[in-house]
């Protein structure tokens, strides 16, 4: 990690429990059945109820650590707010569920509203579409089967998302915990997330969108081909350096940190390097299957290496929109060289 980079001093919650961050805000978290194995959640107390920022994913476990706050915390006080930061299922997973347990206002951006909507929907699920995407960048049919199955289920992991909800948008500013929190609008790893900050704490509530020990993912799916995610996420970073430096972050997952402006540089010579690793390995035509496996090494599981196609050919799709690397469709695979 970047020595720049300091971990606050708080302890890690346990399961069920709240660590204060600051005056009438608290930290919470929720497990993941992933490598990446929790969420951070965060809540700010007001004199009628809770904000809850994020509210993990489906499952039987979550639900009983709900159960126990229910039981403790919500029981002093109603949870009266939901915001979720994005739409991706250890965020916005069990939103309607809360809702619907609370009678909470559900409060997020219209894209992450929409996305999270479709995604909760098992009539949305388009194993074609995954299975076509992979085989088209070189996959194997039994990776593509197996990379459409891995998406097959993602509906479970929501409950119903609200079929209505509070509009964010870049500048919108929420009162919660006593001070006013302004959203910052960030790209690339979502379609719209909901950064949070407040100029009175000094603190931001990152998201997935800055992270202390590793990098968001940015990937280009099979819903948005022609995207430039990458392009999106670096340059939508830029808006963050306009914080305080020694700004508190709380990011999604790892633990809270300052060093805003030393991380935003990690990220821009991450995946300046990458580009460049990647422009090098094209060299003559090759498939984003075949990229991936130069630049993603270690071993990888399943859930990972699906992930590694979409960010290699985020890097992909970058370059070629710069005029770097030309693609090519060639018997049903793309293709992707340098151009000389």
């Amino acid at each position: 990690m970047n020595a720049a980079i300091e971990h606050l001093p708080l302890a890690v919650p346990e399961p069920g429990c709240l660590t204060q961050v600051a005056e009438r805000l608290y930290w919470l978290r929720m497990p993941l059945p992933y490598a990446l194995d929790h969420i951070n959640l965060w809540l700010a107390e007001d004199d009628d109820g809770w904000t809850l920022i994020d509210c993990g994913i489906k499952n039987d476990v979550v639900l009983d650590i709900w159960g126990q706050i229910f039981s403790n915390t919500f029981a002093k006080k109603p949870l009266r707010r939901i915001v979720c930061t994005h739409c991706h299922p250890d965020h916005m997973g069990l939103a309607g569920w809360l809702a619907a347990e609370w009678g909470a206002e559900f409060v997020t951006t219209r894209g992450e509203w929409g996305m999270g909507r479709l995604l909760s929907l098992e009539s949305a699920y388009d194993g074609d579409l995954y299975q076509r995407h992979f085989q088209e960048n070189g996959c194997s049919l039994e990776f593509a089967t197996g990379g459409a199955r891995q998406f097959s289920n993602i509906y479970n992991l929501y409950a119903p998302v609200p079929s209505s909800f509070t509009c964010l948008r870049a500048g919108s500013v929420i009162h919660m915990g006593g001070v006013d929190w302004r959203v910052i609008v960030g790209l690339g790893h979502a379609f719209g997330q909901a950064c949070l900050y407040s100029e009175a704490l000094n603190i931001l509530i990152a998201g997935d969108q800055v992270l202390p020990r590793i990098t968001p993912a940015i990937l280009l799916q099979s819903h948005q081909p022609t995207g430039n995610p990458l392009h999106d996420f670096l340059d939508s970073n830029q808006q963050f350096r306009a914080l305080s430096a020694d700004a508190a972050v709380l990011p999604s997952h790892h633990q809270p940190f300052t060093g805003l402006h030393a991380r935003l540089d990690d990220y821009d010579h991450h995946h300046q390097e990458r580009l460049a690793k990647t422009l090098d390995i094209c060299t003559a035509p090759m498939t984003a299957f075949e990229v991936s496996g130069q630049l993603f090494t270690r071993e990888l599981d399943a859930h990972q290496a699906f992930f590694a196609i979409g960010e290699t050919l985020a890097h992909l799709r970058y370059l070629e929109l710069e005029g770097k690397l030309v693609r090519t469709l060639e018997g049903g695979i793309a293709r992707y060289a340098r151009i000389s």
